[in-house]
């Protein structure tokens, strides 16, 4: 039974973020419990956890909200740290890897993906992203690039394959990163799974010519963890409010900006979604930015956000 001591994953099932973390939970074989959360807004049983922040997933640790991926990782490193992901080489490389693999390939990837199958998507979604991105979804644009943009997929691809045999020729074993599996892994193998996920058949004409890729990456899919528990939003709510967060000193020596622990602050990403959330501040420093907020459901919880992707300001 879930408790406050227990990983909640706010996802759904055909989210990419969401599968990068469900690989490190089968990875690390840790016990952890779901939260399916609705594709798009409204998400009234998140809300009240994250105080607005709508992007999937989440995790939650009692009355402790993680938001983004980039937060996460680390967090379950440092919470539970055997096995390890963070292995000797990836530490700093595995931050570099997912600035790429969440950025210009996941780009790439929604464009080979929406490009490919746009005239199947639901007009409620394309709504959705559209106020999400504040930009418009131009179906026959997405088209006409999509062409190209698998040109592009496939190049990128051709990266891991690269660096496969590059391990091979070396001796130093199948994995992107020496003998074992870790984060550089972990951030690699989210765009494959998303392709494969709507486009199979492309992602099988790029194997063709990447086969050290197609065997790394069915590694990884046959990775086997514990099965999760299913919770309701409502579930997870109410675990939050009879939890605290976890304590944390009040830190702020280490911001560049000068803040103070208890300035008013709000914070969102700096990309899209821009969805503003307001709190105290408690810690700031290179890696993250924590703020205490209270909800009438949840009451009192600690919101962690990376440092990096996020815009932060005094309110």
């Amino acid at each position: 039974m879930a408790n406050a001591q227990s990983i909640i994953l706010h996802h759904y099932p055909s989210s990419p973020y969401s599968e990068k973390i469900r690989l490190a939970l089968r990875m690390k074989n840790l016990a952890w419990a779901g939260v399916t959360v609705p594709v798009i807004l409204p998400k009234p049983d998140l809300m009240p956890l994250t105080g607005g922040y709508r992007r999937t997933p989440v995790m939650q640790i009692g009355a402790d909200i993680y938001c983004d991926t980039a937060i996460m990782l680390p967090e379950l490193e440092r919470r539970f740290t055997l096995p390890a992901l963070n292995l000797p080489g990836h530490e700093g490389l595995a931050k570099m890897v997912a600035a790429w693999t969440d950025g210009k390939w996941f780009q790439t990837s929604v464009g080979v993906i929406f490009g490919t199958n746009v005239d199947q998507v639901p007009q409620a979604f394309i709504d959705d992203r559209v106020k999400m991105s504040g930009q418009g979804f131009d179906v026959e644009a997405m088209k006409t690039a999509a062409p190209m943009l698998r040109d592009q997929w496939r190049a990128q691809l051709m990266w891991i394959e690269e660096r496969l045999e590059g391990g091979r020729h070396a001796g130093t074993g199948d994995w992107l990163v020496g003998t074992k599996p870790g984060l550089v892994d972990v951030h690699a193998f989210m765009n494959p799974w998303f392709v494969e996920q709507t486009v199979p058949d492309f992602l099988e004409r790029c194997f063709e010519d990447a086969p050290l890729t197609r065997n790394w990456f069915k590694r990884l899919k046959d990775f086997k963890g514990q099965l999760p528990e299913e919770l309701t939003g409502a579930d997870a709510i109410a675990i939050a409010h009879a939890a605290a967060p976890r304590l944390k000193p009040a830190s702020t020596d280490d911001d560049l900006r000068g803040f103070l622990p208890g300035t008013r602050v709000a914070i969102a990403p700096d990309d899209y979604a821009k969805d503003w959330v307001e709190g105290d501040l408690v810690v700031a420093n290179a890696e993250r930015v924590i703020l205490a907020r209270q909800d009438a459901q949840a009451d009192n919880l600690h919101l962690h956000f990376p440092r990096t992707g996020y815009s932060l300001k005094a309110v």
